[in-house]
C-alpha cells in the first residue's frame, strides 16, 4: 500500500532507475543537457511518473546525487572531532564525486532561483547533522552556531575546490583545513 493508502502502490524500481539514469546522464552530457523528457525515455519510465515524484529537474538532481534523507551514519559513536573529521572529508568526497561536479552549476542557479528547494536542502541536510556535534549545547546556545559554522566552512571549502581551485584540491589541503578546524572541537568541549 502506498503512503496515502489510496492508489497503487508506487513501484521502487522506478525510483532507483531514474536516479541511476540521472546519474549516469549528469556525468555524461552535463546540467544543461539533461532533460526530464531524456531521463524518461533512457529509463524507460513515463514522464507522468517522474514529475508526481520529482516538481523540476533540480529536485531530481538533488535526490540523484544526495538522497531523500542525509545519511547519518558516519556521525555514530564520534565525538565533536570526529564530526569535524568527517564534515569536511565527507564534503570533499561529495564535491569530488563526477554527477555532483557536473550538477553543481546549474543546481546553484536553480537553488538560488527557487526558495523551497534552497530551505529543504538546507534544512533537511543541515540541520540533522548539526544536531549530532553535540547533544550538550553550551550555555550561550553556540555549539549548534559552531556547528553550522563548521558545516558552511568545511562544504564551502569543498564546493569552491571542487569548481575553481581545482589544482589545489589535494589531501594535504583538506588536511590543513582540518588542522584549521580542529581546535574548534576542543574549544567547545572546554565549553560544554
Amino acid at each position: 500500500m502506498n503512503a496515502t493508502g489510496t492508489g497503487r502502490p508506487r513501484d521502487p524500481r522506478i525510483d532507483t532507475d531514474v536516479l541511476a539514469v540521472t546519474r549516469a546522464m549528469l556525468v555524461e552530457s552535463g546540467w544543461e543537457q539533461l532533460s526530464m523528457r531524456a531521463i524518461a525515455t533512457r529509463s524507460g519510465v513515463s514522464r507522468a511518473s517522474i514529475t508526481r515524484r520529482w516538481p523540476s529537474k533540480a529536485h531530481l538532481v538533488l535526490d540523484a546525487i544526495l538522497g531523500a534523507t542525509p545519511d547519518l551514519t558516519p556521525f555514530e559513536g564520534t565525538d565533536r572531532e570526529g564530526w569535524i573529521r568527517w564534515v569536511v572529508t565527507g564534503s570533499a568526497e561529495l564535491f569530488s564525486r563526477p554527477e555532483v561536479r557536473a550538477a553543481t552549476p546549474g543546481l546553484l542557479a536553480a537553488i538560488r532561483d527557487h526558495d523551497d528547494l534552497r530551505t529543504a536542502l538546507w534544512r533537511g541536510f543541515s540541520g540533522p547533522s548539526t544536531q549530532l556535534f553535540g547533544s550538550e549545547e553550551s550555555e550561550d546556545g553556540g555549539g549548534s552556531s559552531t556547528a553550522t559554522a563548521v558545516l558552511v566552512l568545511a562544504a564551502g571549502a569543498a564546493l569552491f575546490t571542487s569548481l575553481i581551485a581545482v589544482e589545489d584540491d589535494t589531501p594535504e589541503l583538506r588536511a590543513k583545513i582540518l588542522e584549521l578546524l580542529m581546535p574548534v572541537a576542543r574549544s567547545e568541549q572546554e565549553r560544554s
